[in-house]
């Protein structure tokens, strides 16, 4: 079972922030941060979408991308309240963050690849 690194989940976690962060613009009443917001989530759901093209067993990242699937199409009927998309939203980040941080690549002494040295890696070499 082949299951994608964390460096991968990092970009979409990136985006999960930005699409809450413009939510709670919006609370504040900046024009145009929703259409922002959606747009944010969109692209998320993009790059899980590519992540689970490639890894086909990585049920996590299933389980995520199902869920956000699920969430933008709350989101895009406005079911929710900005209070309860800011509660999804966490959840999901949360998930999205512990992949993150539980598939870091260690190596032998104990160090783990830096974010900045992702380039290195196998996925990030084929991207090239």
């Amino acid at each position: 079972m082949v299951e994608a690194s964390g460096y991968l989940f990092r970009d979409v976690e990136v985006l999960l922030t930005e699409a809450e962060d413009t939510l709670e613009e919006f609370r504040k009443g900046t024009p145009g941060a929703y259409d922002k917001h959606k747009e944010h989530l969109t692209s998320a759901l993009q790059e899980l979408d590519n992540i689970c093209s490639r890894y086909k067993d990585d049920v996590e990242a299933s389980v995520i991308r199902t869920r956000l699937g699920e969430f933008l199409e709350a989101v895009s009927s406005e079911k929710l309240t900005p209070e309860q998309e800011i509660q999804h939203l966490d959840r999901i980040i949360e998930r999205v963050h512990h992949l993150v941080e539980w598939r870091k690549l260690a190596m032998a002494a104990g160090y783990e690849l830096p974010f900045s040295s992702r380039r290195k890696t196998k996925e990030d070499i084929r991207m090239r």
